[in-house]
């Protein structure tokens, strides 16, 4: 079978074509770096790729959410040391206002810097990210949380809000202004002493706590003096609980509670001993205000004012106990989205190596195969030229 000479040239043609478009496809990852660009490089390579990037981007969502979170818990440690500053600076006035030596006009100095710890912690209450959200509010970050009055109101919510830093791991990224500010525990925790306005003794309370946990029953106990050398305690069903002498420097026992009395009381002095509630950090700053316009001009003047300022010191403490623990749960959240970061940061790294060995291109076997093109699509070019311009009468 005879074949025509512009089929070879057809066939020369089609094989530098193949080899400058192979060329061509090396050059291009040359200048990219990347060996896989499209699909079609390395359909399964391509493939594997795409999963590792998925991973990738996932990580990266996480970083974002854990800056957020720790941007926000960042300023919530914040407003918490400055809360407890302020209370800190309340609890010394309180202790100042003890000395014997103030008088109630000899107050009305510490009332004016009250009020402005007072204004603070509300400011402090009403703290922003820096992104004009609310970091107190719950779920309700728009709207300012705490109203000013007496007493304070709050308008967020109770959500808690957290983010996704990890597959497995989510973080709370705050803490809802109810649980911080309006929730703390009155009194020493477990329950709370209050005089009877009307008593007329010099008696007043000193120190209350508990000697034996599983003793004490929750309940509204009324401890009454009967003369100013005994005193009984009742239940709120009227029963009597317990009963004794009493002398001043003395602590009163009975179900497992022990509270410490000085001063002379008279027959009818009465104090109410009841299970702790929950009371607002504003409402103790505004009880201790209360406090200091006591007049202490008499002797029951002064055991009343003497009463409320051991119950505003030890809600004070309360206050201070109750911002130490949740700072320290921020600190451990904190210290969580860190390490969730390290361990994040790892897999970018272990991610990021695993796609640039099926992505990017080796040079040296880039330029090696490179050069083999060029020098094969060379010589290809010079035997096609030398065939192309051969003649029959060349050869005669």
């Amino acid at each position: 079978m005879r074949v025509a000479s512009n089929v070879y040239q057809m066939q020369w043609l089609a094989s530098i074509q193949r080899k400058q478009a192979e060329l061509a496809a090396i050059q291009q990852q040359t200048s990219t770096g990347k060996r896989v660009s499209t699909a079609a490089d390395d359909p399964a390579g391509a493939a594997q790729a795409l999963l590792l990037q998925q991973g990738l981007d996932r990580l990266t969502n996480f970083k974002s959410n854990a800056d957020t979170a720790n941007r926000r818990l960042s300023l919530e440690e914040v407003a918490l040391s400055q809360g407890s500053d302020a209370l800190n600076r309340v609890r010394e006035l309180a202790i100042q206002a003890a000395n014997a030596t103030q008088t109630r006009d000899s107050r009305s100095a510490m009332v004016a810097e009250v009020r402005e710890l007072l204004t603070g912690l509300l400011d402090t209450a009403n703290a922003q990210d820096g992104q004009g959200n609310y970091l107190f509010a719950g779920n309700q970050v728009q709207s300012r949380p705490f109203a000013p009055g007496t007493p304070v109101q709050y308008n967020g919510d109770s959500g808690i809000r957290s983010q996704r830093i990890g597959d497995t791991r989510t973080v709370q990224e705050g803490d809802p202004g109810s649980a911080v500010f309006m929730q703390v525990p009155a009194g020493n925790g477990t329950y709370t002493v209050t005089d009877n306005s009307s008593n007329q003794g010099n008696a007043y309370w000193t120190s209350a706590s508990v000697s034996n946990a599983s003793a004490w029953v929750a309940d509204t106990y009324s401890l009454s003096f009967t003369a100013a050398d005994s005193w009984e305690v009742r239940n709120s069903s009227g029963s009597l609980v317990g009963s004794g002498s009493y002398s001043s420097g003395q602590s009163i026992a009975f179900a497992g509670v022990s509270i410490g009395f000085e001063g002379t009381p008279v027959a009818g002095d009465q104090f109410v001993v009841a299970q702790s509630g929950f009371q607002s950090v504003f409402k103790t700053v505004q009880d201790f205000l209360t406090t200091l316009d006591v007049d202490t001009g008499s002797p029951a003047g002064r055991a009343a004012f003497q009463n409320r300022l051991n119950s505003n010191l030890t809600n004070i403490d309360q206050s201070l106990q109750h911002f130490g623990n949740i700072q320290s749960q921020v600190g451990a959240r904190l210290a969580t989205i860190e390490r969730q970061q390290s361990s994040n940061a790892d897999m970018s790294l272990d991610l990021s190596q695993s796609i640039s060995v099926i992505r990017d291109l080796d040079y040296a076997s880039a330029i090696s195969r490179l050069e083999q093109q060029l020098n094969s699509l060379e010589a290809a070019q010079k035997a096609y030229t030398r065939t192309r311009s051969l003649s029959l009468f060349d050869i005669l």
